[in-house]
């Protein structure tokens, strides 16, 4: 409970998106404005364009003051939430955030329940950097008086995520840490967990599994889940094998695809000794050998 309220009541407070490369709308709790979809995920030539739309809605019941905004990140969490803190401007270069344009008036009125869609082209400069680009499209409520003056204070926004790709020399390399399991074990299920990072230039998608060999037997698949992670940044990747009484000798293998869709692995041994089973077996073997040699000195067959 306490990771779930980090990770979604938090964040839809203070930045009021949720970070996920998923196709479901980023809203909060269906109030205030909505936004979708997600996430837009571009591969752009220097000097070429992309165009594309997203919708907002107002889920109140009164009209809202809207304004659309751009803004860079470069951070991500390792549950995948992006960090807005403000990129330093450097002179003479233009980002991500710069290269936006709208067809429609970036600032208007929805109505109550009103949707709208927004219209915007991505206009990359000849010479953009190769590699990945990351921004956010946020439509913000803008508090206004009667007079039609904003108001100072917090405003929720909403975002869509801008991941853009430029072909040239990008480097897709990846590093698989934090995979540590017991040497024993006693009894299931066993949670697992480890992070993956892209130390490339470029984002991709990368998924996670782990394999479960046995000495005897079918070796057992754990998914693991798919992230997209972006350069230097590092995702946490979580999955449970759930077998309750494991018995005997097991090569656990931790794998994830890097930018190639080549796999990363590491692995270690465990030895699975369920007690529930165990226990009994042993005390029962106990007690036959002890039966045997009571009946070999109190009884004499004939």
């Amino acid at each position: 409970m306490k990771n779930f309220y980090k990770l979604t009541i938090i964040p839809i407070l203070t930045l009021g998106i949720i970070f996920s490369f998923s196709a479901k709308p980023a809203s909060a709790a269906n109030k205030g404005l909505q936004i979708s979809p997600v996430t837009f995920n571009f591969d752009i030539n220097p000097g070429g364009q992309k165009t594309g739309k997203v919708v907002i809605k107002n889920n109140d019941a009164t009209d809202a003051n809207y304004i659309i905004e751009t803004e860079n990140f470069t951070k991500v969490s390792d549950q995948g939430a992006p960090s807005f803190n403000g990129i330093p401007k450097q002179d003479g270069l233009t980002t991500l955030a710069d290269w936006y344009s709208f067809t429609e008036p970036k600032e208007g009125i929805l109505k109550s329940k009103e949707s709208k869609e927004i219209n915007f082209t991505i206009s990359v400069p000849v010479g953009a950097e190769p590699g990945g680009h990351y921004a956010a499209i946020f439509a913000k409520i803008l508090n206004k008086t009667p007079e039609g003056k904003v108001e100072l204070g917090v405003s929720s926004r909403v975002g869509t995520l801008m991941l853009v790709s430029i072909p040239g020399e990008v480097r897709k390399s990846t590093t698989l840490s934090g995979f540590s399991i017991p040497r024993i074990i006693w009894q299931g299920p066993l949670d697992f967990s480890f992070k993956v990072q892209n130390t490339g230039s470029v984002h991709y998608d990368s998924k996670g599994s782990v394999a479960i060999k046995p000495m005897i037997g079918k070796t057992a698949q754990i998914d693991m889940g798919t992230h997209t992670i972006i350069p230097s940044n590092t995702r946490d990747y979580n999955g449970k094998w759930t077998k309750k009484y494991p018995f005997g000798f097991y090569k656990i293998t931790a794998s994830a695809t890097d930018g190639n869709k080549l796999p990363i692995t590491t692995t270690s041994n465990l030895w699975a000794i369920p007690l529930m089973i165990v226990i009994p077996a042993f005390a029962g073997f106990v007690i036959l050998i002890v039966l045997i040699f009571f009946l070999k000195r109190h009884l004499k067959f004939q």
